[in-house]
């Protein structure tokens, strides 16, 4: 549970399962209309990631502020409006951590974010936080983030276990019937002995093979 504050990591599994998760949940809402105006996307990403500010990652703050000039461009240029993301923007300029919450707040009141935006916006995340994800900027299929989903669990968390010793070769005092566990190989990039290992840590701490 310990926040370890880092906004660019070699790769964080346990970040991308959050993120995944949650854009399957906004894919399966009843309702979608499968549309997605990219300069809410943008917004959407900003207010994901000053939620987060308020939980502890500090470091995501100018992430956010850059976000929201994004959507405002966006806007621009789709000829929409960009009053929301540039009061926000603006708040948080001024008054940096401490205008997070009231960032947050005119996010929230002065935008309706589809679920489709959400969707998009956490698909993003989830890619940036660790890269090589098969899911941005694609539309993918509640399948194809199911089964990446299934395959960050096989590659970074889980082990598979060796049928116990049996007592036999106990007796005979060999060892070659020992209990082993065999783990799955993590990516180069958080192997032990690796420099950049020890940077793989973000949200919640670090996991078996990388961070969590």
């Amino acid at each position: 549970m310990e926040i370890v504050d880092e906004l660019m990591t070699p790769g964080c599994p346990q970040c991308a399962i959050k993120h995944l998760s949650a854009a399957l949940a906004h894919m399966l809402a009843p309702g979608r209309h499968g549309l997605a105006v990219q300069s809410k996307v943008w917004m959407a990403v900003a207010k994901i990631n000053l939620a987060e500010v308020l939980v502890g990652y500090r470091s995501h703050l100018w992430y956010a502020v850059g976000m929201l000039q994004r959507s405002e461009e966006a806007a621009l240029a789709e000829g929409g409006s960009c009053a929301t993301a540039r009061h926000a923007r603006l708040v948080l300029e001024e008054k940096g951590l401490d205008g997070a919450a009231e960032a947050l707040r005119e996010l929230n009141l002065g935008a309706v974010f589809e679920d489709d935006e959400m969707c998009e916006a956490h698909l993003y995340e989830a890619a940036r936080e660790l890269p090589g994800l098969l899911v941005y900027p694609l539309a993918p299929s509640p399948e194809i983030v199911l089964s990446e989903l299934d395959r960050i669990r096989k590659d970074f968390f889980v082990s598979e276990e060796a049928p116990a010793a049996s007592t036999e070769g106990a007796e005979r005092g060999g060892d070659a019937n020992m209990a082993k566990t065999a783990k799955k190989a993590a990516p180069a990039f958080l192997k032990k002995g690796d420099p950049k290992a020890a940077k793989a840590a973000c949200k919640g701490g670090k996991s078996k093979k990388g961070c969590k």
